[in-house]
């Protein structure tokens, strides 16, 4: 629709220029948020879990190098990795609830009457914490997707569930799963993260506290993140280097 009407630049009817400008601002207000947050839960979830991360990065590492930052191209070589972002927006997902729908006519579902004009609203939180679908569902266990080294598609994807259902489904998904994967990628590439450590010099416990509402957030929490190494650090100053440029 946009490139469509980017076309027309030339001749760009009022009409036209609305939507464009609403469209921009509802991706903006809409991806922003859930970004920011599924990429603090993500930062959260390594500090909490130093055996993923290490697992991680020896993918990263193994498919990519350390001359280079991960890329798109890369994405397929990186079940493990894909495996951590699908268990991190599962593990406290970031909608809890769906947005509602309304019934425009009378149904039936196992059982239950739904009469037309009904408020429906479908709980993320719960389709994704259902243990008979994933075993011990508090729990972090990205291997859960995992089967012979590979996608385990005998276990529901997340994403599936996490962007809604049918014709209403996020429009903005893949624009949000890209983000999450590129940003989390190169954090594995580039960068250790760890929980504080305490008076005596051991790893403080950390905890998961999400905020209440329509997104929900980490509460702020303390970390340390540092480069994996000095050509680690030289990799993120030249790639800023280059996108300033």
């Amino acid at each position: 629709m946009m490139q469509e009407i980017s076309d027309q630049e030339d001749n760009l009817a009022y009409e036209s220029e609305k939507i464009m400008k609403s469209a921009v601002a509802i991706a903006s207000m809409a991806g922003t948020d859930t970004s920011r947050s599924a990429i603090a839960l993500f930062i959260l979830a390594m500090a909490m879990h130093p055996s993923v991360q290490q697992k991680a990065q020896a993918e990263i590492d193994s498919v990519v190098g350390t001359e280079r930052l991960p890329d798109f191209n890369d994405r397929d070589s990186l079940p493990y990795v894909n495996a951590v972002l699908k268990e991190t927006v599962r593990w406290h997902n970031i909608d809890p609830l769906n947005n509602p729908r309304l019934t425009t006519e009378d149904d039936a579902y196992d059982g239950y009457f739904i009469p037309k004009g009904t408020l429906v609203v479908s709980s993320i939180w719960t389709m994704l914490h259902d243990p008979t679908v994933y075993p011990d569902p508090f729990e972090f266990k990205p291997e859960r997707f995992i089967k012979d080294g590979k996608f385990n598609h005998d276990v529901l994807d997340p994403y599936e569930v996490l962007f809604g259902h049918g014709r209403r489904v996020c429009p903005g998904r893949h624009f949000a799963k890209d983000t999450l994967f590129i940003t989390a990628a190169s954090i594995f590439a580039t960068l250790n993260i760890s929980a504080p450590l305490d008076g005596d010099g051991r790893p403080q416990t950390l905890v998961c506290e999400m905020t209440d509402g329509i997104v929900s957030s980490p509460k702020p929490f303390d970390c340390v993140i540092k480069p994996r190494s000095k050509a680690a650090a030289e990799l993120i100053k030249d790639n800023q280097s280059t996108l300033l440029n």
